[in-house]
């Protein structure tokens, strides 16, 4: 049986899907969340727009995993973690030069950034463990990007 490898000798490919990926998630965190809050696009939202302590928002939704519709519960939790698996995987396919641990201050940095800009236009909810999910679902990126190269699926 032949397995697929992918040769990565032309980046264009990783280049165009990487301009898909961001624009992907660029979406999501500041147009998306437009459903979730009624009314932040024109301002009439004045809910909490931020959580700054560690762990909070994890916890709340996993130790009240009864009080959430299993969509809001798992976009919440995993869904924020499998946005951020791709950039795991990209970054090391575009800057394979670049130490596992400049590429995850990158992702990290990446995610602080969406965050700010989410509080400073109020587009969305700033939250660290937002971040802290993110950066973990761009670490699990990088290690199926590692264990694909390694097991020789990925040129």
């Amino acid at each position: 049986m032949k397995l697929l490898v992918l040769d990565l000798k032309s980046k264009s490919w990783i280049i165009l899907f990487s301009l898909f990926y961001i624009s992907l998630v660029l979406f999501v965190s500041f147009l998306g969340v437009s459903s979730f809050y009624p009314g932040r696009l024109d301002g009439s939202y004045t809910g909490v727009s931020h959580n700054f302590v560690p762990f909070a928002t994890i916890g709340t939704y996993l130790f009240n995993i009864h009080s959430y519709n299993f969509t809001t519960w798992f976009s919440n939790t995993f869904g924020v973690v499998l946005l951020f698996i791709p950039i795991g995987v990209l970054i090391p396919l575009l800057l394979p030069k670049l130490k596992n641990t400049s590429t995850i201050v990158l992702i990290l940095m990446f995610s602080l950034t969406i965050e700010l800009v989410q509080y400073v236009t109020q587009l969305g909810v700033f939250n660290v463990d937002d971040i802290m999910l993110n950066t973990l679902g761009g670490f699990i990126g990088i290690l199926i990007c590692s264990y694909l190269k390694r097991k020789r699926l990925l040129n």
